[in-house]
């Protein structure tokens, strides 16, 4: 009997448990941000289990990413597959089968031409030495180390996320080397590749307001005719070149409707015939508001930003334009773009700017060719309005051929066999440069981004968790990137576009009309009451974020309904102006395939940060 009393006690125990698990309300577990944590699988035998204890369960593949709920205590937490999940989980993963990646900073390796390879040490001073020294940290333990991409024979997958950030450096993240299927292959490179090509990816940002005059036409000209030059030159040496092409134009009033502030003709492409096309057809504005000024800055930082820049590329934006840029302040510059900013963001991913200024001089544009490192120095050219079309088109078409010059160089010295272990040295060589007809301008740019020859015999970990420095970030190595899936980011899309119009509503007809026109989209979208939305004294970002919208902080949207009756009709226009240039570039990012990231069966995105508001 005392064992019977003891079976039942244990049934009803475990019924007990049974009920009091079912009824737990599990639900996302979320940062200060309001981003949903993420678990990333790093053991090759983990376990996806059915429940809290017990051994059944599927695997978990190494990599792998699960959302995490809570509550989780113990050795094993709840998890779900898709993000923002409430009720019941998955499954439950063991505490020591994944590392928490709570941030929404990542460290995604750009192109490395001009920079050291990212590494990752086992301490942090390591980390600062590394950082702060030019020569390799002597002594340290490296525990990772991103591939040379251009050396590599495989295509590597490097993504390391950021895990906690202390002063001058990160603890961090995981070097996804090798991708083959779903597994990661940590493979050595013990011989030097042959084939060491190098390629020019080249983009036109062009000014097409009617102020261009026969200026625009001719500049076309020039460029199709560079274009055919590059062709014919490229079937010869078999090298990669992609050219695209962005117009921009000055910001109009309401009278002068010309469609577009900045637009890609074509983007970055092997297609060079497609980009003459383009350019045969575009034409420029019929109407213009005359004050001089136009989106220079606004078109360059949409190409330094939305171009897929290929590795160990020369890489060029050619800017031609008559009118200077907005100033920081002015209130047609609402992003408060400015010249050392783009600079800056140009230097950083290697891009040299060539610009050519048509009319009077224009320190704008002289300070953004040569106001940067000597390694990454452009050309600067003012072509005065008086000059005829013919002397306009062989000043822009000598400045193109130069360039093009400098890479045929470059890329013969990495062809010949003679010297191209030690390019760089010879480039230092008054004899050598002599011989090649290379000033030292063209010495420096071509030394920074000739590859690395030296030999790579480790083998790199498929997962380590160490110190990366802070300096790496500072030489673009880090991207800010917010993890959404498709339909949550479509739904924020829409709501940006709603806040778009109701700004514009407001312009007309005041506060009253905008917050209406906010609480009734709101209303329609979380099927609550218009009046129990965007309360006083509450902000448009923390009520978008009660109601599922917006993931993240914003520091655009953080005014409160008081604040909108105060508003004047700059204002509204500020407002209208940012977010409807966000939700542009936002619409283009998401309708771009090699984008898109799959959990599963979900489209994800790994948007950049500053697509936002």
């Amino acid at each position: 009997m005392k064992f019977l009393n003891r079976g039942i006690n244990l049934v009803w125990g475990l019924l007990f448990l049974c009920v009091t698990h079912t009824a737990i309300a599990y639900q996302p577990n979320k940062t200060a941000e309001n981003v949903q944590t993420k678990a990333v699988i790093i053991k090759h035998n983990a376990k996806l289990f059915s429940r809290e204890w017990g051994y059944y369960g599927q695997k978990a593949p190494f990599m792998g990413i699960y959302f995490l709920m809570e509550p989780g205590k113990g050795k094993r937490v709840p998890v779900s597959k898709r993000p923002y999940k409430t009720g019941s989980p998955d499954g439950w993963l063991e505490t020591n089968s994944y590392v928490e990646w709570n941030t929404l900073q990542m460290l995604k390796l750009e192109p490395q031409s001009g920079r050291k390879l990212a590494k990752i040490f086992e301490t942090k001073y390591c980390a600062e030495l590394f950082g702060s020294s030019a020569s390799d940290s002597y002594g340290c333990q490296v525990l990772g180390e991103e591939p040379n991409r251009f050396t590599s024979q495989a295509k590597p997958q490097l993504l390391i996320p950021v895990f906690e950030k202390s002063k001058n450096s990160y603890q961090g993240g995981f070097i996804r080397v090798y991708e083959n299927g779903s597994s990661i292959n940590a493979t050595p490179t013990n011989k030097q590749n042959t084939n060491r090509q190098l390629g020019y990816d080249i983009v036109f940002v062009i000014d097409s307001s009617t102020s261009g005059g026969k200026h625009f036409t001719a500049t076309k000209e020039v460029l199709q005719a560079f274009i055919k030059q590059m062709q014919k030159s490229s079937q010869n040496g078999n090298m990669p070149i992609r050219i695209g092409v962005l117009f921009y134009r000055e910001k109009t009033s309401s009278s002068c409707k010309i469609g577009y502030l900045t637009k890609w003709g074509h983007h970055l492409t092997k297609d060079l015939n497609s980009v003459s096309k383009t350019l045969d057809f575009e034409k420029e504005a019929p109407c213009s508001d005359r004050d001089n000024q136009a989106a220079v800055l606004d078109g360059l930082n949409r190409v330094i930003y939305e171009t897929p820049w290929a590795d160990n590329h020369f890489k060029s934006i050619i800017l031609v334009g008559d009118a200077a840029p907005y100033a920081m302040y002015d209130r047609k510059n609402p992003m408060k773009l400015g010249v050392s900013r783009i600079s800056y963001l140009a230097q950083r991913k290697n891009i040299r700017l060539l610009t050519f200024k048509l009319g009077e001089n224009n320190k704008a544009f002289e300070k953004l060719a040569l106001d940067t490192r000597a390694s990454n120095k452009g050309r600067y050219k003012n072509i005065p309005q008086g000059t005829n079309k013919k002397m306009f088109k062989n000043n822009l078409f000598s400045a193109m051929t130069e360039e093009w010059r400098m890479l045929s160089i470059a890329q013969n010295m990495i062809n010949a066999s003679n010297i191209k272990k030690n390019g760089r040295a010879l480039l230092n060589d008054p004899a050598f440069r002599q011989k090649y007809k290379i000033s030292q301008y063209d010495a420096l740019i071509i030394q920074a981004r000739l590859p690395e020859t030296r030999r790579v015999s480790k083998i790199v970990p498929e997962f380590v968790k160490g110190w990366i420095p802070e300096e790496i970030k500072n030489q673009l190595v880090v991207g800010e990137f917010i993890f959404m899936d498709k339909f949550h980011l479509n739904k924020l899309v829409n709501t940006l576009r709603s806040i778009e119009n109701a700004s514009f509503q407001g312009l007309q007809d005041g506060g009253m009309a905008f917050l209406s026109t906010i609480r009734n989209v709101l209303a329609a979208q979380t099927k609550l009451p218009p009046s129990k939305l965007f309360l006083s004294g509450e902000s448009l970002s923390a009520t978008l974020q009660k109601a599922n919208i917006l993931p993240f902080k914003t520091d655009i949207l953080t005014f409160t309904a008081q604040e909108v009756n105060t508003w004047k009709p700059a204002d509204y226009r500020r407002i209208n102006m940012i977010v409807k240039e966000k939700v542009k570039v936002l619409g283009e990012f998401m309708s771009n395939p090699q984008n898109l990231q799959y959990l599963g069966k979900m489209p994800h995105l790994y948007v950049p940060k500053a697509f936002f508001p």
